[in-house]
Order: structure tokens, then C-alpha cells, then sequence
């Protein structure tokens, strides 16, 4: 027996928003203050994640939130050749000023205006506790970041995204504004169909999760956005029963492979990327899914 209809309707409904946008509100109001010590380095907040995508769900309560510096930017130039790469490195010479430090600076002006609230022990954000009508947020600290390559008779081109360094010492580069951008579009393309989608799946897992036929963890919120954004738009519509179970049975029948992150720049699976999903882990959240959807019982 498959899903029903009206318990599909359910899950397609966006997740509260009020909240999440008054603790957005509250907590870029702190850190793009003119008054911060790091003011100078140009600050911009924004939301990243299911809020700002319009994909969460009842069961999510955390707010994620960017912070990132653009008075320095960071780069790639490996698509360059050696002579093009030796030529931007004559003209942009190294910044005086690092990531690192703007990191410092702003964790000590977050634990100034919410103190013990804050946790700054985790591996990439900063936590923020939930108090009164705050939401929980995390907190990613960044810097811009540009990645060059060649644009054909455009020449060099680059496309921007954000870099952050974990507590473990390691370099992450990420797009959330491409991430945002794209699911959008893919978004307009199914006829408004993919994002409702999107929060029907995640209510599977957890359910899913729920019922002991899936594992925790294995199906982070992003990607299952970036796996869904890769489907073909005419899978979507008619009904959500349809669409659930065209866009289930093509994913459990297609190549995934070659399937990108919804910014377009990483591979979705790679077994060995902390910025792609394990193939293992997506098998396993689709056939988790299929036995949801044929074992239904209320």
C-alpha cells in the first residue's frame, strides 16, 4: 500500500516561518553592526539552508546563518595556466588580513551579546541556543571565495561562493547563493512542484528514520535538495502521489554518477568529499524510501 494522498499533503507543507525570520532578523542585526571590531572588514549576513530555501519542515528548528568577509576574498585558479595564474598573482597580493582573525573577532563579539547562549565547540558554526522566540542558530563564519576558470570567448571567468576553515584545520569551500539560486529555478521549471517535493522526502526520512528502516544521519537536508534538483522536470506534477512515485522509481533506476550539487560545482556522490554524499548513503536513504512507500500502514 503506497502513501496516501492527503498524508503526502501533509508533509508538503512548509515548516514554521515567523520565527525563523525574527531570530535571522535579531542575530544579523548583532553581527553587521557598525559598532563590531571587525565592521571594516565588510561583513555581509545572510540565511543558507532550508529556511532561506523554502524547504523546511515542522520537524526543523535550527536557523542557519552565514556571516562572511569581503574585504578579502580567497580564490582557485587551478583551471588557469601557469602563465595566467603567475599574472593574477602579480596583481592581487597577499591580504594582510585572514580568515582566522575574522573568525576570532567575531566569536568574541557574538559571546559578548549572548554569552552563555553560545557554543563555540563545534567543528564548522557556532551555535547559538534557543531562547524565548529565538530559534537555535548556527552560525557559519566565512569569507568570500572565487573560483576562475576559463568562460570561452568571455575569457577568464570566475563564479563566487564562500570558504571557512573547520576547528579541525580543514579549508571548505561552498556556494549557498548558487545552492539557493538554482533550486529556485529548478523550482519555477516544475511548475512549483519541487520544493513541496523536497519537504515530502524529508518527512520520509524521518519517518523512515522513525520506523527503524532508516539510519540517522545518512540523508542531510542538502542533499536531498541537491539529489531532487537533479531529477527531470517532467516527473514533477499531476498529483503528489505521482510524483512521488515517478520521481522514486527514476531515481532508483538511473545512473546517479554524474549527478551535481544543486550549486552546480561539486559532484552530489563521491565516497571520499566532505563536500559530496556517499554513494552508500544515498542507496540506502532511496531504498529506505521504497520500503517506506510499500509497507505504509497508518
Amino acid at each position: 500500500m503506497s502513501i496516501p494522498e492527503a498524508q503526502l499533503d501533509t508533509w508538503s507543507a512548509i515548516g514554521a516561518q515567523q520565527t525563523s525570520k525574527e531570530t535571522h532578523i535579531g542575530i544579523r542585526a548583532v553581527l553587521d553592526s557598525t559598532e563590531s571590531p571587525y565592521y571594516v572588514r565588510r561583513p555581509t549576513t545572510f540565511l543558507q539552508g532550508s529556511y532561506r530555501n523554502d524547504t523546511n519542515i515542522w520537524a526543523e528548528s535550527d536557523v542557519d546563518i552565514v556571516t562572511k568577509m569581503q574585504s578579502v576574498f580567497y580564490y582557485d585558479i587551478s583551471a588557469l595556466t601557469t602563465t595566467d595564474q603567475e599574472e593574477f598573482r602579480r596583481k592581487t597580493p597577499p591580504a594582510e588580513f585572514t580568515l582566522q582573525g575574522f573568525k576570532t573577532e567575531v566569536i568574541a563579539w557574538i559571546e559578548k551579546h549572548y554569552g552563555s547562549d553560545v557554543d563555540s565547540s563545534g567543528n564548522k558554526a557556532i551555535t547559538i541556543a534557543s531562547r524565548g522566540n529565538r530559534r537555535k542558530a548556527d552560525i557559519l563564519i566565512s569569507s568570500t571565495f572565487r573560483r576562475y576558470y576559463y568562460g570561452g570567448v568571455m575569457g577568464i571567468q570566475s563564479v563566487e561562493g564562500i570558504k571557512f576553515i573547520t576547528r579541525d584545520g580543514r579549508w571548505i569551500e561552498n556556494y549557498p547563493t548558487l545552492h539557493s539560486d538554482n533550486l529556485t529555478r529548478r523550482h519555477q521549471e516544475t511548475g512549483e512542484w519541487l520544493k513541496p517535493t523536497i519537504r515530502i522526502f524529508k518527512n520520509m526520512r524521518n519517518r523512515a528514520r522513525d520506523n527503524g528502516i532508516l539510519p540517522t544521519g545518512v540523508a542531510p537536508s542538502y542533499f536531498i535538495e541537491g539529489l531532487l534538483w537533479n531529477v527531470p522536470v517532467q516527473l514533477f506534477g499531476g498529483s503528489y502521489s505521482d510524483t512521488i512515485r515517478q520521481v522514486l522509481d527514476w531515481l532508483l533506476r538511473t545512473d546517479r554518477s554524474g549527478f551535481l550539487c544543486a550549486n552546480g560545482q561539486h559532484p552530489l556522490l563521491a565516497p571520499d568529499s566532505s563536500l559530496s554524499w556517499h554513494p552508500d548513503h544515498c542507496r540506502a536513504f532511496l531504498d529506505g524510501l521504497a520500503i517506506l512507500w510499500n509497507s505504509w500502514r497508518q
